[in-house]
């Protein structure tokens, strides 16, 4: 086919030079835009998770034939609106802001970018295995109370022997799920010489090599000193990790989830938190409506914003993967990634 008419749009999160500087290494041409409105929503209906208002991107897109977006809303409106669209590249492993029922009732192909912050959110994952045994967040906030006192810092290492942890090599890591990111924990556990499982229905165990796949999660669960989750979220797996299951870790074992909110019940995490059940806990997403207040004054909880994915490699290779794409519709080939 001829050259498509690219239009490249960005956000306050995934710039439009990512895209282009990507674009441009692989020999496409493309227009840049960017949102002028960032303020970011989260409605409920066909799209979610958004930044920017419709009727611009609808505006912005007018006589595309393909638009590379991260965060803009694409609604069956703004479909509707552009007859020329024939591609959609959405740079995320899911499309929520895109309504994709739309698109495809209008012939119109979506595809998306998954995996492409997998390398990041297994280091951030290991980054909260080392911190949690190491008693590392309890020790901080013991240094920020000194200097709130106005006291010195410790210098000695016998103060060291208020924070006993323990190291990583023998350690039991569970993971819940086992696809991208999760291997890729597995990988870096390993070097570590920490012991993996994981439990995953979706996997076959004949075709893993270098993790033992248990078939039941109470049994991950049973036989872990740290439980990672990495599962994809859905509705039917909503606080998969609830009382009954906590209940099933050893006591003194601790609990991260870097994946989705939804997986974890997070008042049964606190109330077993504040028993003593649960030695620690690290979350990168946490429920808006669950007891984050709480957690956040609990000396033993790492809670971070929502930054697993977000580092300059991940953005770059998202772009890249979306120019790969765009490439291989140009050139009437097989979309990799196409929903």
């Amino acid at each position: 086919m001829t050259d498509p008419r690219i239009l490249v749009i960005g956000d306050s999160y995934m710039s439009a030079d990512v895209f282009t500087s990507a674009f441009t290494a692989r020999g496409l041409k493309a227009d840049a835009a960017t949102l002028t409105l960032a303020d970011a929503t989260w409605p409920t209906g066909a799209i979610r998770e958004f930044e920017g208002d419709p009727a611009e991107v609808a505006k912005l897109a007018a006589g595309y034939d393909v638009v590379a977006f991260h965060a803009a809303p694409v609604t069956a409106e703004v479909i509707e609106a552009l007859p020329e669209l024939k591609l959609l590249g959405c740079a995320r492993g899911g499309p929520v802001n895109v309504d994709v029922a739309a698109a495809k009732a209008r012939n119109v192909r979506v595809t998306t970018t998954p995996g492409k912050n997998a390398e990041a959110v297994a280091d951030l994952t290991i980054g909260f295995l080392i911190s949690l045994v190491r008693n590392v967040p309890a020790s901080l906030r013991d240094v920020d109370d000194r200097v709130a006192q106005g006291l010195p810092l410790a210098e000695s290492t016998f103060e060291g022997a208020r924070w006993f942890g323990r190291e990583i090599a023998g350690t039991r890591l569970g993971l819940i799920g086992y696809g991208n990111v999760a291997r890729l924990v597995a990988a870096r556990a390993h070097a570590l010489g920490a012991t993996v499982i994981a439990y995953d229905p979706f996997v076959d165990p004949s075709t893993v090599t270098d993790t033992t796949i248990v078939s039941e999660l109470d049994a991950l669960l049973a036989g872990s000193d740290v439980v990672s989750v990495h599962a994809r979220a859905t509705a039917e797996n909503r606080h998969m990790i609830g009382a009954a299951q906590i209940a099933t870790m050893p006591a003194g074992s601790f609990l991260i989830n870097t994946a989705r909110e939804s997986l974890v019940d997070e008042q049964a995490m606190l109330d077993a938190l504040t028993r003593g059940h649960l030695s620690g806990v690290a979350l990168d997403v946490n429920e808006p409506d669950g007891p984050w207040r709480e957690l956040v004054a609990q000396p033993n909880v790492i809670l971070t914003p929502h930054l697993a994915g977000a580092t300059h490699e991940t953005l770059a290779r998202g772009a890249d993967m979306l120019a790969a794409e765009i490439q291989a519709f140009r050139d009437g080939a097989d979309l990799r990634w196409e929903r």
